[in-house]
């Protein structure tokens, strides 16, 4: 059984963007991350976006590909706020915790 992917994105007055998901990220669903993440930052050019996958359930590999990928087109300006447990650790033992931000201790 899987859960039903969704992302939306969210501008700020301060120039960045808050894209929000929630559900199970993996190749199915990949490809609307990909497109809610370049709307966002084709239509708004954010100095950063905040990714919150505190309602993510599950990451794969090309959930992790499609990170890497957006931070990248923003200049290494994502920052990753938020990660449900199963992100959290699948970030960790890749190793690309720092690079988004993120500490080794998660917090809740």
């Amino acid at each position: 059984m899987t859960t039903e992917f969704t992302a939306r994105a969210t501008p700020s007055g301060d120039g960045t963007v808050t894209v929000t998901a929630s559900g199970e990220l993996d190749m199915t669903s990949a490809p609307e991350l990909i497109t809610v993440l370049r709307e966002a930052i084709r239509a708004h050019g954010p100095s950063r976006v905040d990714l919150d996958l505190t309602a993510v359930t599950f990451m794969d590999s090309t959930g992790l590909q499609v990170l890497v990928a957006a931070n990248r087109d923003v200049g290494g300006g994502l920052q990753i706020t938020g990660t449900s447990p199963a992100v959290h650790r699948l970030l960790q033992l890749t190793g690309v915790l720092e690079e988004f931000g993120l500490s080794p201790e998660r917090s809740a």
